[in-house]
């Protein structure tokens, strides 16, 4: 120090001014030595944040607005804490690969990253600012004098339990007080009214039943006997003739329709409809427009006896395309919400005080203003009560202060104390179900992965972390917070329109759903999260009006058709530095720019149904990385070289359509260092001369789900072996395909034969399809396959019918196709 105070008079600073900035420069240095030692004072300061933030939600009823923008302004804080850390364990862990690489290799695998002294001079700054912005909310917390008892707090949160999905499951189709409904529907449906094509409407506000009346309705014995074809489709809100004509297109043949032009799809669905008697269910129609149903009526040209069944919210739409029979769905009665409480709140419940509760039913009833989604709803939340008087009167309190709330719709408001009496956890996973669109479908494997990557959900060390979020969505579909669409062909779900308003509301500071028509700036940006553009036209997205919100964890872009956004700005990556997930899928995408790499916490990246035809290298350098979705991208030819980098990578999503050609020609070597890979569902085998990834490669992969083996050719008997496929406990969809012009040559026929031998998969297999076969017979494991459900034999021209069949079970079902 004493040779600086020298500098600082040499040069002329007067001697305090100069020992001050001095002492600043001194601590600044000893700061940037300590940053992984002030980091950990911030995991500390993160614990306790959160534990800060559990203990508000279980406050029911905050209602003083500063109170509310402090625990906000805690929320914005802890998710920059949370993003810190992760760059500094990222750093650090990349770090130590990079030093454990060999020093003589002439091409380094990873990028030279290291916590020098330009990352600790950046980090230093981040964690002061983050230092100041808590000394503000803990100053703002003695102001406000808040107390450990402030608040209404709820019971202790209910303990997860399978009753909850079991409840869920077993009353969904049969809505009790329905019974007039249905059978005038049903009669109606059956008779014949003399017109070329009768329509039946049920119309009535959000959550008093006209989807669960139509299942109904759909699911009778009556009605599946008389009609040749059902037919089952969800329309969105905003949806025009051509995108409602090809949702139906793909309810009709239960595949994916590329179509654009409205002509053509019209013509497509005349000739699906003409020869057949069916049923067609539009559930949720909002088109008030005349124009619509008379541009989309023309479509329907079935046999004799065919009818549409509609239900929407509006009695406009209603009367407007309804000419048989119009029914106005009303309120249930208290007597039938009570039998609705009834089935779910005493399930498995066996109290001493079954007649006290019983009396507590009818009053309870009474405030679930006729909605069965909110009897159920409160059903399955006093069934978690093991029958406690205490818990139960304490619901009904809730629903008696809320009742008298002027700012909460009544039934939302019922909907809000099932809400409010989830555990923090799953709070939190619903909360961010808001990003999803209203009736956005979505499958359980998609929302699981994205809790997972937004970090909601952490292995319990017992479970996979798949796992564990698996039960959380089970939990929230037990407890009516999703509910199931009939989509093809993997099941999916959607938030029910009330629960999506209540998401809504508990996340609005947090997540964004962005219309490029309506680029309103959010009043506090630096808050947003979660970002959702929809695209509602077919127009290239302009990503310049989402670039304000610079700390989103999540960017979702949800086209109404295919969106012609052929690429992405380079400089999108370097403003948004706080990616965990992005999602471009059903984008007319060719090209993803180098600039990919730089977004060091991104855990989830899906190009689902885009036209990329390759990946940038860059992208081996997303060390975090747990989910790249490249499901029917039909164009891409190859993956980066540089894969087995991404060591944390657990879901490589490759599927395609079986029966598609595709342009994917190789996998990188060193795919079985992905120790933690779970989804593979495609793989290459590699040409005889070695030059990329072979089958051995799946010796040690716990591959679960679907796996689809090409160009099998190339595959040799040792090493179809050591694939291990009979360890892969949880596959149970396979495919062995060898290419169309596969040779002949006896020995080639022969060895084909040692191949397919060597592959046999476990017992668990439900699904197996052998396409291009050259051999004369099929192995040996097939008829050992107790779970099999299915087998596909396509172009195998050496297996004859006689000789599959003799060795199936007939519940099997075959499909053979020379």
């Amino acid at each position: 120090m004493d040779l600086l105070q020298k500098l600082s008079s040499a040069i002329g600073i007067p001697e305090k001014i100069g020992g001050a900035i001095l002492d600043k420069l001194w601590s600044r240095g000893a700061r940037l030595l300590d940053v992984e030692e002030e980091a950990q004072k911030l995991r500390h300061a993160k614990d306790h944040i959160r534990a800060v933030l559990n203990d508000a939600e279980q406050r029911r009823f905050i209602v003083d607005d500063h109170v509310k923008l402090w625990l906000q302004e805690l929320r914005a804080t802890a998710f920059d804490v949370d993003t810190l850390l992760d760059r500094l364990n990222t750093i650090t862990a990349v770090s130590r690969l990079g030093a454990a690489e060999p020093s003589r290799k002439r091409k380094r695998l990873w990028p030279n990253i290291e916590l020098g002294l330009r990352q600790r001079w950046e980090l230093d700054a981040w964690i002061s600012k983050i230092n100041e912005r808590l000394e503000e909310i803990y100053k703002l917390k003695k102001s406000f004098r808040l107390q450990a008892g402030d608040g209404r707090r709820t019971a202790q949160p209910m303990q997860e339990s399978r009753r909850f999905v079991e409840a869920a499951s077993h009353l969904d189709e049969r809505p009790i007080g329905r019974a007039v409904e249905k059978e005038k529907i049903i009669r109606a449906l059956l008779a014949d009214s003399g017109m070329d094509l009768p329509v039946i409407s049920i119309w009535g506000t959000a959550g008093i039943g006209k989807t669960a009346l139509a299942r109904l309705v759909y699911g009778d014995q009556e009605v599946q006997n008389f009609f040749a074809e059902k037919i089952w489709v969800w329309l969105p809100d905003r949806c025009d003739v051509r995108r409602a004509t090809k949702m139906i297109i793909e309810a009709v043949t239960r595949q994916k329709c590329d179509l654009l032009s409205l002509d053509i799809l019209q013509q497509k669905l005349r000739e699906h409809l003409s020869q057949r008697r069916f049923l067609l269910v539009i559930d949720n129609l909002w088109a008030e427009g005349f124009q619509f149903w008379e541009s989309l009526r023309p479509s329907f040209a079935g046999e004799r006896g065919s009818k549409i069944l509609i239900t929407t919210q509006s009695e406009m739409v209603s009367r407007m395309a309804s000419n048989i029979l119009n029914i106005n769905l009303k309120g249930l009665g208290i007597d039938a919400c009570s039998q609705i409480l009834r089935v779910y709140a005493f399930s498995g419940i066996i109290s001493r005080d079954q007649h006290d509760l019983e009396l507590l039913v009818k009053r309870i009833a009474e405030k679930c203003l006729g909605s069965p989604l909110a009897a159920k709803s409160i059903g399955v939340l006093l069934s978690g009560t093991n029958g406690q008087i205490e818990q139960w009167e304490s619901i009904l309190s809730d629903m008696q202060f809320l009742e008298h709330d002027r700012n909460t719709d009544t039934i939302v408001a019922t909907l809000q104390i099932s809400y409010q009496h989830l555990p923090y956890h799953l709070k939190q996973c619903f909360a961010f179900c808001s990003m999803f669109p209203v009736g956005y479908e979505f499958e359980k494997d998609e929302v699981v992965q994205l809790w997972i990557a937004d970090g909601l959900v952490n292995s319990n060390g017992r479970r996979p972390v798949e796992m564990v979020a698996g039960r959380c969505f089970d939990e929230l579909l037990g407890r009516s917070f999703f509910e199931t669409s009939n989509s093809f062909p993997t099941p999916k779900f959607r938030v029910p329109a009330l629960m999506h308003e209540q998401a809504r509301f508990v996340s609005k500071h947090e997540a964004l759903i962005f219309d490029p028509d309506n680029s309103h700036i959010a009043d506090h940006p630096e808050w947003i999260r979660y970002v959702t553009v929809t695209c509602p036209k077919d127009e290239p997205l302009v990503f310049d009006s989402i670039q304000h919100y610079e700390n989103m964890r999540l960017l979702k872009i949800c086209p109404a058709m295919k969106l012609p956004s052929k690429q992405v700005p380079s400089a999108l990556f370097s403003k948004l530095t706080c990616l965990r997930a992005l999602d471009l899928s059903y984008t007319e995408l060719h090209v993803l720019p180098d600039s990919i790499g730089s977004s060091i916490h991104l855990r989830y990246l899906s190009l689902r149904n885009t036209l990329i035809e390759a990946l940038p290298e860059t992208i081996c350098n997303l060390f975090n990385l747990q989910t790249l979705d490249l499901g029917d991208c039909y164009w891409l030819m190859d993956l980066p070289e540089g894969m087995s980098r991404l060591v944390n990578m657990r879901h490589l999503c490759l599927h395609l359509h079986w029966d598609r050609v595709t342009a994917f020609r190789s996998m990188p070597s060193g795919i079985d260092k992905l120790q933690s890979l779970r989804t593979l569902s495609r793989f290459i085998v590699a040409a005889r001369d070695g030059a990329k990834c072979n089958l051995n490669e799946l010796k040690k992969l716990n591959i679960r789900g679907e796996l689809c083996i090409l160009k099998l050719e190339a595959a040799t008997h040792d090493v179809a072996m050591e694939a291990n496929l009979s360890g892969k406990e949880h596959l149970h969809k396979l495919m062995l395909r060898w290419s169309a012009d596969t040779c002949t040559q006896q020995v080639y026929i022969e060895e084909s034969e040692r191949v397919i031998e060597a592959l046999c998969p476990h017992t668990g297999v439900k699904h197996l399809r052998i396409d291009n076969y050259p051999g004369r017979r099929l192995p040996s494991w097939v008829e050992k396959l107790s779970s099999l459900e299915s087998l596909e034999i396509i172009s195998c021209p050496r297996l004859t019918r006689f000789s599959i069949e003799t060795i199936l079970q007939p519940q099997i079902n075959v499909r053979i196709q020379y």
